[in-house]
């Protein structure tokens, strides 16, 4: 009896590691993907994850270029606004070509003027200002 009941929990331990954990989907992840989207078309979106405190971590690329940054809803903004924190310079240079404000890198959830950054557009002016010299891939 004791062999079966220690076989039966050690069965029972290996089925809670291995099995999945069942989600049912994250409407805040999926939005934040959109907004990126939204802001960067025809960037493809290679990480999307929760991050820290509400925030999320983005990395997106465009024609072997990539951006990478942290979204931060709210946090001492109106409901719907989000910080973008940028991890590299390019980053920054990019995501103040979208940002709803002059001096901050906020998104407004209705901001007054759509502000977006191809990934065609990125792709020509790159190639504008440094010709062939560029090494972008496209995908």
């Amino acid at each position: 009896m004791t062999a079966v009941g220690v076989t039966a929990l050690a069965a029972a331990f290996w089925l809670a590691v291995a099995a999945p954990i069942p989600t049912t989907g994250n409407e805040e992840l999926a939005h934040v993907v959109s907004e990126v989207k939204d802001r960067f078309p025809g960037w493809h979106i290679t990480h999307a994850t929760a991050a820290w405190e509400n925030a999320y971590t983005v990395v997106a690329q465009c024609g072997g270029k990539e951006i990478g940054f942290q979204f931060v809803p709210e946090h001492g903004l109106p409901v719907g606004a989000a910080w973008v924190q940028p991890n590299d310079e390019f980053t920054r240079a990019r995501l103040a070509q979208v940002s709803d404000h002059q001096t901050y890198l906020v998104w407004f959830q209705h901001p007054l003027e759509s502000r977006q950054l191809s990934c065609h557009a990125e792709m020509a002016r790159e190639l504008r200002s440094h010709g062939s010299q560029t090494p972008w891939t496209l995908e």
